[in-house]
């Protein structure tokens, strides 16, 4: 990096930045992170405002295995406010994990949510990592193993012969990383009706970050569906997901806060096991349904909260949907 004084003038090429900040790129998703090192590191030196180019020099430190600085460089972004601040956080959190510093991702993440700043749709991942970096801190689990993820080893297989558990922050790193190598098995696991539900949408969720406009097949839940991942919408801001959220909302938020907590918890939970899938019924039936289903499991009385009216008619396909959210309900999720 530039050490001279303040009084010296460097005049640099025009573009110089982007091209840097382009090659780096280029070397980062051909597996040469140490060259992209370099090159962002030009780049930064350039324009350390730019947020984007430092938060790509974090990315290619941490490929590099150089994770103190990549940590180093985090909280500097942070600090100064630049870049995309939650993929700063994700990045720092990611690395924190690497460094088995589990105490900081506990006070990190915290703090987040004692500020009421993690947006909802991360609030399900921000609370899983805090729940396994505690069930670390308290030795109930295990720290997640580096795992192998050379990109010059395209043999290597990410997932085969993992538990659930280290499958899925596997997966939460790949975000990441250049996952050209492991396309095949990634999109193998999609096809496959056999894999893990959870795993699957992990799996769509990477290919979406990473722009993946090749069309892809999915088998779930006995269902086929083919999608291009860098078309879909994230999983909870999908019109259908926001529409039924919303109509269970207008049904029970006045009537029983707690009841419709955990009755959006449920919907939300089973949203992540179907995506990019979606229930088949329309949305005002499946918001009827879950509410079935929440009173049945809570005992409560629908005449009591008045919602007898709505409900006297169950109809054959409130069953059924209601049927299918107690097959949704026996799927294991991750304990993290």
């Amino acid at each position: 990096m530039h050490n001279g004084s303040k009084d010296n003038k460097i005049v640099y090429f025009p573009q110089l930045k982007e091209r840097l900040f382009e090659k780096g790129v280029d070397m980062l998703q051909n597996g040469n992170p140490a060259e992209a090192v370099s090159l962002f590191e030009q780049a930064y030196d350039i324009d350390p405002s730019d947020g984007e180019v430092g938060t790509a020099l974090v990315l290619a430190l941490h490929e590099s295995k150089q994770n103190q600085r990549a940590k180093k460089l985090c909280k500097e972004l942070l600090l100064e406010g630049q870049g995309d601040y939650f993929k700063i956080v994700e990045l720092y959190l990611m690395i924190l994990i690497q460094l088995n510093e589990h105490k900081e991702v506990v006070n990190t993440i915290s703090a987040l949510f004692d500020e009421k700043e993690v947006p909802f749709e991360k609030e399900e991942h921000f609370s899983k990592l805090l729940s396994f970096s505690k069930r670390v801190l308290e030795g109930k689990a295990e720290p997640v193993p580096e795992p192998v993820m050379e990109a010059d080893e395209a043999s290597v297989q990410l997932l085969e012969g993992k538990g659930l558990q280290e499958q899925t922050f596997i997966l939460a790193e790949l975000v990441n990383r250049n996952i050209r190598p492991y396309l095949p098995e990634l999109l193998a696991a999609l096809r496959d009706e056999a894999a893990h539900p959870f795993i699957q949408t992990m799996i769509v969720n990477v290919l979406r970050e990473h722009g993946i406009t090749e069309e892809t097949k999915i088998n779930k839940f006995g269902r086929e569906l083919t999608c291009i991942p860098s078309q879909l919408d994230e999983v909870f801001q999908t019109p259908y997901f926001k529409e039924v959220a919303e109509r269970i909302e207008d049904l029970i938020a006045q009537r029983n806060p707690t009841l419709l907590q955990q009755v959006i918890e449920t919907f939300t939970r089973h949203s992540f096991l179907l995506y990019p899938i979606e229930l088949e019924w329309p949305a005002e039936k499946t918001a009827l349904a879950y509410l079935m289903y929440g009173l049945d499991l809570y005992g409560e009385n629908p005449a009591a909260m008045g919602l007898d009216d709505i409900l006297e008619d169950r109809e054959d396909v409130l069953e059924s949907i209601k049927a299918f959210i107690l097959d949704l309900e026996k799927v294991t999720s991750p304990v993290l």
